[in-house]
């Protein structure tokens, strides 16, 4: 008798659980261009990080030389400038939206390694906007833009329109 009652209430806590999981579900706001719900935001931010698994300890084969950064820059303009902006810092206000937002990869908190930088752009990931440039890419080429990927990492930020030093007038 026990074990019915126990099973009874176990069934009756995951039917619960279940409609409060799908009406949360119906009710989030799907828009891009607004901030996600909690599930919505918990469910990105597990899958987005699925994505940074493979490849941890691969290390970049290319020394950082101007002919790679070169020709990783040229790669960069070319598949990724649309997304992640000439700089590199990903989704602005003022710029198309995506959710989950587009990463900023100039963040020092980001702390991927190149190896996870290379399975990213190769693999892509999934529920994203990012997709796969397996097809797109070599794998040196890929590997070239991860060196301009950590070399706007490195780049100091510009400075806002109009704060350019002016020269101090004599007294």
């Amino acid at each position: 008798m026990k074990k019915k009652t126990y099973a009874a209430v176990a069934l009756a806590l995951i039917a619960l659980v279940f409609v409060y999981a799908i009406g949360s579900f119906l009710q989030e706001n799907w828009a891009a261009n607004q901030p996600p719900g909690p599930l919505e935001g918990l469910l990105a931010r597990w899958l987005r990080s699925l994505g940074r698994q493979g490849e941890v300890g691969a290390r970049n084969p290319f020394p950082p030389t101007p002919e790679h950064l070169e020709e990783g820059r040229t790669l960069y303009e070319k598949q990724c400038v649309f997304c992640h902006g000439t700089e590199g810092r990903g989704q602005t206000p003022d710029g198309i939206q995506f959710y989950p937002p587009v990463p900023s990869l100039i963040d020092p908190n980001a702390e991927l390694t190149d190896g996870q930088i290379h399975f990213i752009v190769t693999h892509g990931i999934r529920y994203t906007a990012m997709p796969a440039f397996e097809k797109v890419l070599t794998p040196e080429e890929t590997w070239k833009v991860v060196l301009w990927v950590r070399r706007l990492a490195q780049q100091p930020p510009p400075e806002p329109a109009g704060s350019a030093a002016t020269p101090a007038s004599p007294p």
